[in-house]
């Protein structure tokens, strides 16, 4: 967790902003989550342990978070804006119950070699991938 934080103070130092307290916080929260939250759930967990720490600052700060390259929105098509850690990560996909809403992950390194097998067939330079599958779970099923 100590890169991240050095990564985040150097994105925030370039930004031409002041280290911060408060920003270190919710950094530390989201690092520590380890799933997938919204900005809401990032500050009902930040507010539970500094209940001075605002909504508005929690959002401010995963904006820079998002920016900095630490994190990056996940969209499970429910009109919830999501975010999940990005560095430090192993490849994954995202499996999505439209019934129930209920997500899982996949790590399965076969998918990320055969989508970069994909790209260098077709030289196709990547920007970005993701792997999302919608359908029912097997509770919904």
């Amino acid at each position: 967790m100590k890169d991240e934080m050095t990564l985040f103070q150097n994105h925030v130092s370039e930004k031409g902003l002041k280290r911060s307290v408060k920003r270190d916080r919710i950094l530390h929260a989201f690092l520590k989550a380890k799933r997938h939250l919204s900005v809401q759930d990032l500050s009902d967990l930040v507010q539970s342990k500094y209940p001075e720490i605002g909504y508005t600052t929690v959002y401010r700060a995963m904006k820079l978070i998002v920016s900095s390259g630490l994190a990056e929105k996940v969209d499970f098509d429910d009109g919830v804006k999501r975010f999940e850690r990005k560095v430090g990560r192993e490849y994954h996909s995202h499996f999505i119950c439209t019934s129930c809403g209920h997500h899982f992950e996949v790590f399965d390194k076969s998918i990320e070699r055969l989508s970069q097998k994909l790209c260098k067939e077709n030289t196709f330079q990547p920007q970005k991938h993701r792997l999302e599958i919608f359908g029912l779970c097997k509770r919904c099923h």
